[in-house]
């Protein structure tokens, strides 16, 4: 895989050059699972940036470091009626307030009609809450 893709700058380094694709700004609360986890133990998320090649996001965890390089698959609402689930690598993950992890996660086996989705989401910014409500 390449560089990591960050989900905060570092201090001294140039965002444009560090980032592989354009960012968008992102409002969606979706589901994640942590591979290893138990199968039913999805957590609440929130992405807050989204590129072709992966999202930045916010979930509760216990431990940072515990995420980096671990798979999370993310399950975002695109409507109503449908979601649509993404799976990535934790590239890099900071410990936050309250437990709250902020990581950013680079794309996996995207398939070309999700890569399609993803950058009409991209693109339009859409804005999206789980169906159920916020979390």
């Amino acid at each position: 895989m390449g560089p990591p893709i960050d989900a905060a700058p570092h201090q001294g380094d140039d965002v444009e050059n560090r980032r592989r694709a354009q960012r968008q700004s992102a409002v969606w609360i979706g589901l994640c699972h942590v591979r290893g986890d138990s199968p039913e133990m999805w957590r609440d998320c929130g992405v807050f940036d989204l590129s072709a090649l992966g999202v930045g996001m916010d979930l509760r965890h216990p431990d940072a470091a515990e995420l980096v390089g671990r798979s999370v698959s993310v399950r975002l609402p695109i409507g109503v009626a449908l979601d649509m689930t993404l799976t990535g690598e934790v590239r890099n993950a900071k410990n936050g307030p309250d437990g709250i992890v902020r990581m950013g996660m680079e794309f996996e086996d995207v398939s070309d009609t999700e890569r399609s989705i993803v950058d009409l989401l991209e693109r339009d910014s859409f804005r999206w809450q789980r169906p159920d409500g916020p979390i």
